[in-house]
């Protein structure tokens, strides 16, 4: 699952206003990682097909893949520990050399269906009702109190990686936001007759949650801003897209994914959906979008105004994906 991946960040805002023309910018030198079963499969960054320069065999299910901006390691979780492995000997046409992990965290609980999230010094790993922080200096695991939360709580990191909270409710969420820890701001949100479904992110000071009570109904989309004293405002609902799985967020607007759809929303522009059930995405620094599904990855320039597909083959079972620099 993709949760936040704050890398480049600042350089899309670059890219995006000296693309005036609206024409196609040639893609970075960049590898994608893809979790593959019980391997990591790295290909070339782009629109073009291409085959994998690389694959890693580590014997434990991938869950989820994420990579620190100027990091030069990858972190993987497994169903039974987190670790993170050295980027070297990449090129743009060859993966990095498969060694030994550098860290490795035993979890001590089976975190088959977990999910990692990238904050400024932090990585947060939720594993159900198991959740802890690891600082990337240092990494070790620090347990993050839930035992007073609700099932399916959602866990994300806030600025200053504050751990904020999203706790499904009967009709919607609410939010724990901790400002300060100790008198945290709190606010109930949502309208829908039952919430099936809940996704969470943050883009720098904004949170985006979607709520989706099950098909045929659509989605509804909520913003807050970091320690607004307003609660979360419902935005336009999220049309054609009832089931939504995670946000990906954008410079100027949100991606979401749902089980058979995904929605481009954009500030100052018209929703795009488009059918296609992804498990994962990533947006790389230059502004592209890549969606991973077993057995196909779909690439999506958003400068492009006609924002066109570009589906490319992958694994059959690629359901994580991650990027990093071609040359290490």
């Amino acid at each position: 699952m993709m949760m936040l991946r704050r890398a480049g960040m600042a350089l899309l805002l670059l890219v995006a206003a000296a693309a005036c023309t609206g024409t196609e910018e040639p893609p970075l030198e960049l590898l994608l990682a893809v979790g593959a079963g019980d391997a990591v499969v790295f290909y070339p960054a782009g629109t073009d097909a291409a085959d994998e320069v690389g694959r890693w065999s580590l014997g434990a299910p991938v869950v989820d893949l994420a990579r620190a901006e100027g990091e030069v390691r990858l972190w993987v979780l497994a169903p039974d520990a987190l670790r993170a492995y050295p980027l070297q000997g990449s090129r743009s046409d060859r993966g990095p050399d498969p060694v030994a992990a550098s860290v490795e965290l035993p979890l001590g609980v089976d975190c088959s269906e977990g999910t990692l999230e990238l904050g400024a010094t932090y990585l947060l790993v939720q594993c159900g009702a198991d959740v802890w922080t690891v600082p990337l200096e240092g990494p070790m695991l620090e347990p993050v109190d839930t035992g007073a939360d609700p099932e399916g709580t959602l866990y994300l990191f806030g600025p200053d990686d504050r751990v904020v909270r999203v706790e499904p409710t009967v009709s919607g969420f609410h939010l724990v936001y901790p400002q300060p820890p100790d008198d945290p701001l709190e606010y109930d949100a949502g309208a829908l007759a039952g919430v099936a479904a809940l996704a969470a992110a943050w883009s720098a000071d904004r949170l985006g949650v979607a709520l989706g009570s099950g098909p045929p109904a659509d989605a509804v989309f909520y913003l807050w801003t970091a320690g607004s004293t307003e609660p979360p405002r419902a935005e336009a609902a999220l049309r054609g897209l009832s089931e939504p799985r995670w946000l990906q967020p954008l410079q100027d607007g949100w991606l979401v994914g749902g089980a058979e759809f995904y929605l481009l929303r954009r500030e100052g522009k018209d929703d795009v959906v488009r059918s296609g059930g992804y498990l994962d995405a990533a947006v790389t620094p230059d502004a592209y979008a890549y969606l991973i599904a077993p057995g196909r990855l779909v690439v999506i320039d958003l400068l492009d105004p006609n924002l066109s597909e570009h589906v490319r083959a992958v694994d059959a079972q690629a359901a994580a994906i991650a990027f990093f620099p071609a040359s290490e």
